[in-house]
């Protein structure tokens, strides 16, 4: 099977001593902060740029300019160690998401520095990113045409950004070392992380690298150095989807107005292969209309994207079966929220840099082979990866890089139980190598779990105390999962019940 190339952007051991000697007082800071303003921030931020070699090893040659926001303490006595974020993707910008770090940080900010950085490749940091081609592009609709224009496309990206950057040192590795120097220019001794998703690895990867440099990890949407991207995605998304199908039954009102649901995506997604539909789509955010192919990939692409938001996977059975009578609007306009936010947001080359140096090269045949009878995603993700990756230029990678993170460093690990990327089964695998770590699991909740209901208070005690010890989530297992949506029905006008008659004095002639 193929996707469109821009979905391709949307759509991813070191034994730590009990003890150090570093202590926490602050090192004489290199690196000079000077006051800024972030969008989504209300008060002024601190901002700066800093060099680092593109080629570490060599230390010589071109330099990315890493950039820097700083969401200072705002009391005067603050403790000395901030929290570095560790954005998602991977291509994801950490200094553009200072409201969320706010969301899931703000009450740690009051003593705590945050500290958000580009990571290479991503936002003000040496963006790497192509300009995609819409889904409705000539050629994109038809199999064959696709796969020799998805290459050629990949091509294309790949002798544009060699322009500005050498590709195989964009590995998250590298970055790390990136963060290393960062901390050190900043005088801060010890640190503590947070992580969502693609963050979470690159997150265990400094905790890996530096042990004697954190204080805490929080690591949200575990994504393990064993999985090698994007496999696992038709089991875990698939996971996701028969989750949404079995709640759907078990709620009467829904069972009720979207019978048999399973059987009938089933049948919509038999009749896309053989044929794909025609029809004219308004663009949720311009309300222009285009002209459209609807193929079974494109319907499967938005399902994948709307599962890892419960609120919004809750419309799924509405407009699955919209889709299933020919309207296609409100399903390809779910689709498209997180398209749109992939195509802006994320750095396609930087993504590319990462994933075809550290997971597509650790797909087996026999792997990938497994997941072709998964229903209903199969291979939908796995061959498009790999023959993006072909031609991309491959970084090194530490041959330790895919084993457990031994630690004793105090670690709280979240998951939701929804996740159809990351769910709890990976949180558990990164679990079982750390010595003083907490896994809480949110049954009801998607990807991301930091900022829903009392996790934010777990997040904040945890790294308040850098203790897992008391720490309770069963107040994450009482959130509830979203009721599905009910279309709204025209009510039936009574026929026995007589027209309210004019008041005396209204409508009668004088």
């Amino acid at each position: 099977m193929s996707i469109p190339v821009k979905l391709i952007a949307a759509a991813t051991l070191t034994l730590l001593a009990a003890c150090d000697d570093l202590g926490d007082a602050p090192a004489a800071a290199a690196l000079t902060l000077q006051g800024c303003r972030v969008a989504g921030v209300d008060v002024e931020v601190k901002c700066a740029r800093y060099e680092v070699f593109e080629n570490r090893e060599m230390a010589q040659g071109r330099k990315i300019p890493l950039n820097i926001v700083v969401l200072p303490a705002s009391a005067r006595a603050k403790e000395p160690d901030p929290i570095f974020l560790f954005a998602g993707g991977p291509g994801q910008a950490a200094a553009e998401l200072g409201p969320q770090a706010l969301a899931i940080l703000g009450g740690l900010n009051a003593k705590r520095d945050i500290v958000l950085i580009d990571q290479r490749g991503t936002g003000k940091s040496n963006f790497l990113n192509c300009k995609m081609p819409d889904i409705d592009t000539p050629g994109m609709a038809e199999p064959v045409k696709r796969d020799a224009l998805t290459l050629k496309l990949i091509a294309a990206c790949r002798d544009k950004l060699a322009q500005i950057a050498d590709l195989t040192q964009y590995t998250t590795t590298i970055a790390m070392a990136d963060y290393d120097e960062v901390r050190a220019a900043l005088g801060y001794r010890r640190i503590n992380l947070w992580g969502g998703s693609y963050g979470t690895r690159a997150a265990m990867e400094y905790l890996r690298r530096y042990p004697d440099q954190v204080r805490s990890v929080v690591i949200d949407g575990v994504a393990p150095p064993s999985m090698a991207l994007p496999l696992g995605f038709s089991r875990d998304a698939g996971a996701s989807y028969d989750k949404m199908l079995v709640a759907c039954d078990k709620e009467p009102r829904c069972a009720k107005a979207f019978p048999d649901l399973q059987a009938h995506v089933g049948r919509l997604l038999a009749s896309l292969e053989k044929t794909p539909r025609k029809a004219a789509i308004a663009d949720p955010l311009t309300g222009n209309v285009r002209d459209i192919e609807i193929t079974r990939d494109m319907v499967l692409m938005s399902v994948f994207a709307t599962l890892y938001v419960p609120e919004m996977s809750a419309l799924l059975p509405a407009t699955l079966h919209a889709a299933e009578g020919g309207n296609f609007a409100p399903l390809l306009s779910q689709g498209a929220l997180f398209g749109d936010f992939a195509e802006d947001k994320i750095a396609f080359g930087m993504r590319m840099s990462v994933v075809c140096a550290e997971d597509v090269p650790r797909i087996a045949p026999a792997d990938a082979g497994r997941e072709s009878g998964r229903a209903p995603f199969g291979r939908l993700f796995i061959d498009e990866f790999a023959k993006a990756c072909e031609s991309w230029p491959k970084g090194k990678v530490p041959p330790d890089f895919s084993q457990p993170v031994k630690s004793d460093r105090p670690v709280l690990l979240l998951s939701g139980g929804l996740d159809p990327v990351t769910p709890p089964v990976h949180g558990e695998e990164v679990w079982r190598s750390l010595n003083n770590a907490l896994h809480l699991v949110a049954p009801n909740v998607g990807h991301g779990v930091s900022t829903r209901g009392c996790a934010p208070k777990i997040v904040r005690k945890f790294i308040e105390t850098a203790s897992v010890a008391g720490l309770d989530g069963a107040c994450l297992q009482r959130l509830p999962r979203p009721m599905f949506y009910e279309p709204l029905q025209d009510k039936k006008k009574d026929a026995a019940k007589p027209a309210l008659a004019a008041p005396r004095g209204q409508g009668e002639p004088r």
